[in-house]
């Protein structure tokens, strides 16, 4: 792309939308952000509640230092300074034994081994394992072999404990990854492991942000927009994209407006596009039959509201559990205690209990939480939200980096981000 005050239409606002939007206002584009929800940010934002006028997260998002193209956007919205960055991850097993990694003060990929040596969910045959495992994803090099490997045999082969497994390899990889080992490609969990745990010594600090997700996306994007002729249109909805000679000449709006950019730039999900674009543009063209076999993965949450001050870290990573995280919201956002505790819990890779209700959902977690957090246990529920994103995020299966598609599609001045 050139600029010269060309403009550009971006369908959808959430993050990989919204990042396209900031890089192109900043080389000079004119840019509009079309986007059907009242808030920007997507699945890592927030809805409003109809009944309190506030804003309720999603679904829990968190990030990492080692996240720097994240951390990049978030510096040029300004709202850097709203994610909270910690130095330990909490860890609690079915045992009640609590664990944490930390930092020391040595150099990587040193810097965690004091805390992993002293930590009680795993014994010493696990870690010496783990220890062996971490070593062996430092020293692999890119190789095609790890995007057609699944990391759970991998895993096995190196003869990783069944507990090793299910307490320290399988937490971190379904949190950072939506989805199991067994159905994660070798290359996209050794990057994990590498960027988060081995390459730097502070990668692992793990960020939370002290404001609802649709706070630190909305009104800064609107205003950093606002500043360079661009803009976000909310609770628009597209209804078609219309292609004319290998272009799209024009999108259509489902209120019947049109609208016309010189360029356009997807930020939807894959499959959402596909269902915004003429069949006879994409069927049998391998780029887009390739985003059609790009499988996706859901993720639930659950939000409780308590009556008393319950006792939990700003984040707690729950072990033998169905129940992955535990939020506090009203310590990440800092919020009076005296006056309740706001729960946010997260189950990735949640597919296994699309078959529950969101009552069936919310009791599971409930008990989970009353059995993790004794403070919770004689405390009421005053309010209970539970949410799912069916189709929350790509699978990172064995060959899925083959089907993701170039930025730059068949259709010359259509961009996909």
């Amino acid at each position: 792309m050139t600029s010269s005050t060309k403009s550009v239409a971006i369908l959808g606002g959430g993050v990989a939308g919204i990042s396209s939007a900031v890089a192109l206002a900043d080389a000079g584009f004119r840019v509009q952000i079309i986007e059907k929800r009242p808030l920007l940010g997507g699945r890592a934002s927030s809805f409003i509640d109809p009944k309190t006028g506030e804003r309720v997260d999603e679904c829990q998002h968190g990030t990492m230092r080692c996240c720097t193209n994240l951390a990049n956007l978030l510096d040029r919205l300004g709202v850097h300074d709203q994610i909270d960055y910690h130095d330990a991850i909490h860890f609690l097993d079915a045992d009640g034994k609590r664990s944490v990694i930390k930092g020391c003060g040595l150099p990587a990929p040193l810097h965690t081994s004091l805390s992993f040596l002293g930590f009680r969910s795993l014994g010493l045959r696990d870690k010496i394992g783990i220890g062996q495992g971490m070593l062996a994803i430092l020293r692999s090099r890119p190789d095609p072999k790890y995007d057609a490997m699944d990391v759970g045999p991998w895993f096995r082969e190196r003869h990783q404990t069944e507990r090793a497994l299910q307490r320290f390899w399988r937490p971190i990889l379904v949190s950072a990854c939506n989805e199991e080992p067994d159905r994660i490609a070798c290359t996209h969990a050794f990057k994990v492991f590498k960027d988060g745990f081995l390459m730097t010594a502070r990668g692992f600090h793990f960020g939370v942000p002290r404001v609802p997700l649709g706070t630190l996306y909305t009104e800064p994007t609107l205003a950093y927009l606002g500043k360079r002729d661009g803009c976000a249109r909310l609770r628009t909805t597209v209804d078609q994209i219309h292609i004319a000679k290998d272009r799209v000449e024009g999108i259509t709006l489902v209120d019947g407006e049109r609208i016309e950019a010189d360029y356009y730039v997807s930020g939807l999900q894959c499959d959402l596009l596909l269902k915004l674009l003429p069949p006879e543009v994409t069927q049998g063209v391998p780029y887009w039959e390739n985003l059609r076999a790009i499988e996706l993965t859901p993720i639930a949450g659950v939000h409780l509201w308590f009556d008393r001050t319950i006792d939990c870290p700003p984040a707690l990573a729950l072990l033998d559990r169905k129940t992955d995280w535990i939020f506090n919201k009203t310590k990440n956002f800092g919020l009076d205690s005296q006056a309740g505790t706001y729960l946010s819990m997260v189950i990735s890779a949640s597919g296994k209990f699309e078959g529950l209700s969101k009552e069936e959902l919310t009791a599971l977690v409930l008990e989970e939480v009353r059995e993790a957090l004794p403070d919770a246990r004689n405390a009421q529920v005053i309010k209970s939200l539970a949410i799912r994103w069916p189709k929350a995020t790509i699978a990172p299966k064995p060959g899925v980096d083959a089907l993701r598609p170039d930025q730059r599609s068949p259709i010359s001045n259509l961009y996909v981000a």
